[in-house]
């Protein structure tokens, strides 16, 4: 997704847009368990917290293509 896509989808979820590197952009938001999620237009995953986020981590993930 763009910029302006991840902006809006962000504002509606309550979660920040995030540019992970090049041109991807992703939407970002930390579960009340402390897990975070990212969106992406072809993905859904599922991250133990920031740092796993960071590391490439993903503990759960559903392909949306």
């Amino acid at each position: 997704m763009n910029e302006m896509q991840a902006t809006k989808i962000a504002e509606i979820l309550g979660g920040p847009a995030w540019q992970s590197g090049g041109d991807i952009w992703l939407v970002l938001f930390e579960r009340s368990d402390g897990k975070v999620v990212a969106l992406s237009d072809d993905v859904v995953c599922e991250y133990a917290d920031q740092f796993a986020l960071e590391d490439g981590n993903q503990s759960a993930s559903i392909i949306l293509h």
